[in-house]
């Protein structure tokens, strides 16, 4: 009988307590909805808004933000095209040297395949790149995951205004 007072206590006990400690939890959870509050961090506190001129800032340079990484996408399209053509002539020299008299009436040569070996001037400026774009990338995802309607739309705008600007040379 002492057993079940004692837990019967107990529950009363840790009701209590979640109940006292329920305001202080309080600011600990974070809600997963959209909102517009004005005093909303991008990646630290020290960089949170507390004026509506430093919202357009933050705004502003998240749309500046979007429109470089769809900037470096675009150049990284362009520098894979780059590499990729310079990798065919490659392998056309190499193919030639193989090339024989009885090739060379018909106009056919030999075909190299497999991958590209690699090259000192080109895989550590790919990787460069690619570190680059995903950092960017996923400092516009942190943004958005503030769930800042603000940050939410600046982000789209930078991305819309940079694939207006520079998609057409990433191709």
């Amino acid at each position: 009988m002492d057993h079940t007072q004692s837990s019967m206590s107990n529950g009363s006990d840790a009701q209590q307590v979640s109940s006292t400690s329920t305001p202080d939890n309080s600011h600990a959870t974070m809600a997963m909805v959209f909102q517009w509050v004005l005093e909303t961090p991008i990646y630290s506190y020290s960089f949170t808004p507390k004026t509506s001129s430093q919202y357009f800032g933050a705004l502003l340079f998240l749309v500046l933000l979007s429109i470089i990484y769809r900037a470096f996408v675009a150049f990284k399209s362009h520098k894979e095209t780059q590499w990729a053509h310079q990798e065919q002539l490659r392998k056309g020299i190499l193919a030639g040297q193989f090339h024989d008299e009885k090739a060379s009436a018909d106009g056919s040569t030999r075909e190299i395949r497999g991958p590209a070996p690699w090259n000192w001037r080109v895989d550590p400026a790919r990787a460069s790149l690619s570190v680059l774009n995903i950092a960017l990338h996923y400092l516009l995802m942190f943004a958005v995951m503030s769930l800042n309607v603000g940050y939410f739309f600046a982000v789209l705008i930078g991305v819309f205004l940079g694939d207006l600007l520079f998609a057409r040379y990433g191709h």
